[in-house]
C-alpha cells in the first residue's frame, strides 16, 4: 500500500506587499523569519497567483481557489460563508449577507457614514442583541443577525420572493450617505429584497442610536456603531468537499468567520481556539498547539492567521512587519519544535497581497513555500517576495490544497 503523509496549510491574510512598504522593501522582507528562511532553504518556494494573474482577489474568492474550487463557477458572494462561519443555521433559499458596524451621523435627512468599522468595535455581541427586534412582519420575512469579531457579523434573510439579486447599502467609503439598496435585475423579488435592506436600515439605526454601548462609546470619544452596512448578498454554493473527494478528515483553526465558513463549505470541521481571535492580539501560540493537537486525529489541518492584512488595510508597515515576525517567532517557533517534517507536508502563503501604501487587495502574486519529504527543495536562502520569485515552483494559480495533498499521495487520478 503507498504511503500517505499529513498536510498543514498556514495563511497568512494579507501577507504580500510591494516594495513601497517600507524603505523600497515588502514587510515581509523588512520582517526578521529565522523560522521561515529555515523552511525556505529546506522546502522550495515561488509565487501564486491567488486566483489568475491581473486579478484582484477577495478575500472569499481567493479562499476558494486555493482549495481548489473555480470561485469563476461556485461563487455567488461573500455574505453565505460569512453566515456559515459564525455558526448560523442557513437553508435553502436564505439571503445571506456579510455585515459591519459602522458609525453615522445625520447631517439634513442623510445618513453620512463617518467610520465604516466603528473603530473595529469589541461590543458587537452586545449590540447584535437590540438587532433581535428588527420586525420585517409586513413583508412576511424573518431576519436574523449574529456578530462575529469585531466590527463584523451577518445577517440572513428567510421567507418567500427573495433575491440575492440586490445591491450593497455599504457605500464601501466615508463622507457619504448610507447607500440605498437597489434591485439588481428587473425581478418583483430583487425589487422587494432591495425595498426589505433598506427598511432594515432605517430599523436599525432607530434600535441602535442611543443603545447604552454607544452611549458610553460616544462619552469615551470612540465611535458608536449605530448602524450596520450590508454587503455581498449571497445564496450558499453547493461545493464537493475537499474530504470527499481526497478521502481525507480535515480541520480549520480561524479566527475570522468567513474562513470558517469556507472550510466548513470544504468539508472541514472548525476547530475554536480560546484566543484566537483574528486580529493583531491573537493568541498564535495557541493557534500551532492546537494545529499540532489536530494533527493527531486529521490528515489535513488549515490554519487562518488575519492580523497581517488588517495591518496592510490600516496603512501600518510597522504593524504588519512586527506581526509577521510574531508569525515567524510564535506560530512557526512553537509548531516546529514538534512538527515531524519527515511524515508532514508543510505550506505556508497567503491568500492576496495588502500593501501598505493602497491599503486593500491588489492582483500582485504572493510568496509561496512547500517543505516535506516529497518536496525537492530550491535554492532559495529566505522567504520573501522576490527570492521566491527564484524559486523552483515557479508561478501558479491557486490550488495551493490539490497541490499540497498531491505532495501527500492522496487524492484521485486524473485518466487512466
Amino acid at each position: 500500500m503507498e504511503k500517505t503523509y499529513k498536510a498543514i496549510l498556514v495563511i497568512a491574510d494579507g501577507l504580500g506587499g510591494r516594495p513601497t512598504d517600507w524603505g523600497n522593501a515588502t514587510c515581509l522582507e523588512r520582517a526578521s523569519t529565522p523560522n521561515l528562511d529555515r523552511l525556505a532553504r529546506e522546502g522550495a518556494c515561488g509565487l501564486m497567483d491567488p486566483i489568475r494573474p491581473g486579478v484582484r482577489p477577495g478575500s472569499d474568492t481567493s479562499h476558494l481557489s486555493i482549495f481548489g474550487y473555480d470561485p469563476y463557477e461556485v461563487y455567488t458572494g461573500r455574505g453565505a460563508f460569512e453566515a456559515l462561519g459564525i455558526g448560523m443555521e442557513v437553508k435553502g433559499g436564505d439571503i445571506c449577507f456579510r455585515a459591519n458596524f459602522a458609525t453615522v451621523e445625520e447631517r439634513d435627512g442623510k445618513l453620512i457614514v463617518t467610520d465604516r468599522r466603528a473603530g473595529r468595535l469589541a461590543e458587537g455581541k452586545e449590540l447584535a442583541e437590540a438587532l433581535s427586534k428588527l420586525d420585517l412582519g409586513k413583508f412576511g420575512v424573518q431576519a436574523f443577525f449574529q456578530a462575529s469579531t469585531e466590527h463584523r457579523g451577518a445577517l440572513v434573510l428567510r421567507g418567500e420572493g427573495l433575491s440575492a439579486a440586490v445591491s450593497d447599502t455599504d457605500p464601501h467609503e466615508t463622507g457619504v450617505p448610507v447607500a440605498e439598496a437597489q434591485p439588481l435585475d428587473d425581478s418583483e423579488a430583487a425589487r422587494r429584497t432591495a425595498a426589505i435592506l433598506n427598511e432594515i436600515t432605517r430599523q436599525a439605526y432607530e434600535l441602535l442610536k442611543d443603545h447604552p454601548v454607544n452611549v458610553r462609546r460616544s462619552q469615551e470619544g470612540k465611535p458608536p456603531g449605530n448602524i450596520i452596512l450590508l454587503r455581498g448578498a449571497a445564496v450558499m454554493p453547493h461545493l464537493v468537499p475537499v474530504t470527499e473527494k481526497y478521502g481525507i478528515r480535515a480541520a480549520c483553526i480561524a479566527g475570522g468567520a468567513l474562513y470558517k465558513g469556507v472550510a466548513r463549505a470544504a468539508g472541514l470541521e472548525v476547530i475554536e481556539v480560546p484566543g484566537a481571535t483574528g486580529d493583531l492580539k491573537t493568541d498564535l501560540v495557541a493557534k500551532a498547539r492546537a494545529a499540532l493537537k489536530a494533527l493527531e486525529t486529521y490528515d489535513f489541518v488549515f490554519v487562518h492567521i488575519k492580523g497581517t492584512d488588517n495591518a496592510g488595510h490600516d496603512h501600518d508597515p510597522e504593524a504588519k512587519t512586527r506581526f509577521i515576525e510574531r508569525i515567524d517567532r510564535e506560530f512557526f517557533g512553537t509548531l516546529l519544535e514538534e512538527l515531524d517534517l519527515e511524515e508532514v507536508h508543510l505550506c505556508f502563503s497567503g491568500d492576496h497581497t495588502t500593501p501598505i501604501d493602497y491599503g486593500d487587495h491588489t492582483p500582485d502574486p504572493v510568496p509561496v513555500l512547500f517543505v516535506g519529504p516529497s518536496i525537492r527543495p530550491d535554492r532559495v536562502e529566505r522567504f520573501g517576495e522576490r527570492t521566491a520569485a527564484e524559486g523552483g515552483l515557479g508561478r501558479f494559480a491557486g490550488n495551493l490544497v490539490p497541490q499540497l495533498l498531491g505532495y501527500c499521495n492522496r487524492g484521485p487520478k486524473f485518466g487512466a
